[in-house]
C-alpha cells in the first residue's frame, strides 16, 4: 500500500477564499444548478440578516462590576480575549494551566485575577480557587456576567495513528507538562466549568460564550477527534441556549478561523506524531510510517514553540469577541472567516454527504483555516 501523506501546511497559513463553485462535475448538472441557486438565495438571506444586525445598534455592557471568566489564558485566544476585555472595561478572572507563565504574569500586571484550572483532572475541589476568586470579587460588588469557554487542544493526524492517551487521557513529552486530551478539555471540561458557574450566571441573567470552530460545522480528515469535540460543543451550546433564554440568559458561539500559528494549539503536534509512530502497530507503521515522519517534520518546522509567546489576534476576531461578550443583544453565532468561506460552510451543510465528501477531498483546503 502506498504511503498516505498529510497536506503540507504553510509557515503562516493565510485566509482561504473558498472556490466551491468552480468544481467541475460532469454529472447531475441540473441538480448542481439547483443547489447553486439555493446557495445564492441563502447568501442573500445571510447578507440581509447581517445588515439587520448592524442596524439594530451596538449597546454594550460596561463597568468593572461585570466579571468575565476566560478559560485557557496561557496563550493565544484566551490571553488576548482576557487582555482586551480588561480594556473594554470589565473585571476579568483568567484561568491558566500554569499561572506562573509569561502570559498570566502579563495579565496580572494588566489587572486580571489569575487562577489555576486544569481541565484534565477535574476532582471535586478542582474549581475551588476559581469560586473563591469570584466570591472575593462579589464582596467588592462585582458579579459574574460572562463565561468564555476558550480552553482547547488539538491533535492533527489520522484517527488510526492516534494513541489511546491522545484520544481519552493524556500524553507526556520530555519536560512538557502532561498534555490533556481533546475530549476532556474541549468538551467534558467545558461542560463541567459551565455547570459549576451556571447557577450564578442564570440568576445574574448572564452569558456563556463558547469558542467553537469551522470543524464543528464540517468534519475534515486528520481532525476526527477534534471535530467530534467541536460538534459536541455546538450541540451543547444550542441546547443550553434554549434552556437559558427563557430565563434571561444567553449563549453565544464564536468560531475563529485560520489561527493555528497564533494560538499555539498545534505546538505539540510534532511531539504527538513522534509518539504515535513509536506506539503504532506494525501494520500502521508499514503503511503510514513515511507519511508520519514527513508530517512530524512539517509540524516541527512550522508550529513547534508557537505557544511560547502570545501573538495578537486579528481585528475581525477581536470584534467578534467584543460583540459576543459586551453587546446587550448579541448574535447567536459569530465567525471570523471571510464571507466566501462562511457562505461555503453554510452551503456544505445543505449538500448531500457524498457531494461534501467529493468537495472536501478534491477542492477545499480546509486545513488552512480550521482552528
Amino acid at each position: 500500500m502506498s504511503p498516505v501523506t498529510l497536506p503540507s501546511l504553510p509557515p503562516s497559513p493565510s485566509l482561504f477564499v473558498c472556490d466551491i463553485f468552480s468544481c467541475s462535475c460532469k454529472c447531475c448538472c441540473s441538480q448542481m444548478m439547483v443547489w447553486a441557486a439555493g446557495g445564492v438565495a441563502a447568501g442573500m438571506v445571510l447578507l440581509a440578516a447581517h445588515s439587520w444586525r448592524r442596524l439594530r445598534g451596538r449597546r454594550e455592557v460596561y463597568g468593572p462590576s461585570k466579571v468575565v471568566v476566560v478559560t485557557g489564558c496561557d496563550s493565544g485566544i484566551g490571553y488576548n480575549v482576557a487582555l482586551n476585555t480588561l480594556e473594554w472595561g470589565c473585571s476579568v478572572v483568567a484561568t491558566c494551566l500554569d499561572p506562573d507563565g509569561e502570559a498570566p504574569r502579563r495579565l496580572r500586571e494588566a489587572g486580571a485575577v489569575v487562577v489555576k484550572l486544569d481541565l484534565r483532572h477535574l476532582q471535586q475541589d478542582a474549581f475551588k480557587e476559581l469560586l473563591s476568586a469570584l466570591n472575593s470579587l462579589k464582596d467588592d460588588d462585582k458579579d459574574l456576567w460572562c463565561l468564555v469557554n476558550n480552553a482547547g487542544v488539538m491533535t492533527y493526524a489520522h484517527c488510526e495513528w492516534q494513541t489511546k492517551e491522545m484520544v481519552t487521557s493524556q500524553v507526556e513529552w520530555q519536560t512538557k507538562e502532561m498534555v490533556t486530551s481533546q475530549v476532556e478539555v474541549n468538551l467534558l471540561g467545558l461542560i463541567q466549568v459551565t455547570k459549576v458557574l451556571l447557577p450564578t450566571l442564570r440568576r445574574n441573567k448572564g452569558r456563556v460564550v463558547m469558542v467553537s470552530s469551522p470543524a464543528g460545522q464540517v468534519a475534515v480528515p486528520n481532525m476526527t477527534v477534534y471535530a467530534a469535540t467541536k460538534w459536541g460543543v455546538e450541540g451543547f451550546s444550542h441546547a443550553l441556549r434554549r434552556e437559558l433564554t427563557p430565563q434571561g440568559g444567553s449563549v453565544v458561539l464564536v468560531r475563529p478561523c485560520n489561527l493555528p500559528a497564533n494560538t499555539g494549539i498545534l505546538a505539540l503536534n510534532a511531539a504527538h506524531l513522534k509518539l504515535m509512530l513509536a506506539a503504532a502497530p506494525p501494520e500502521t507503521r508499514e503503511d503510514f510510517g513515511v507519511a508520519m515522519m514527513e508530517a512530524e517534520q512539517v509540524f516541527r518546522e512550522h508550529f513547534q514553540g508557537s505557544d511560547q509567546l502570545p501573538l495578537p489576534l486579528n481585528d475581525r476576531l477581536l470584534a467578534c469577541f467584543r460583540s459576543a461578550i459586551m453587546n446587550q443583544n448579541p448574535c447567536l453565532t459569530y465567525s471570523a472567516a471571510p464571507l466566501p468561506v462562511i457562505l461555503s460552510l453554510d452551503l456544505l451543510q445543505l449538500l448531500p454527504y457524498n457531494w461534501v465528501d467529493f468537495l472536501v477531498a478534491k477542492n477545499l483546503r480546509f486545513h488552512t483555516f480550521f482552528r
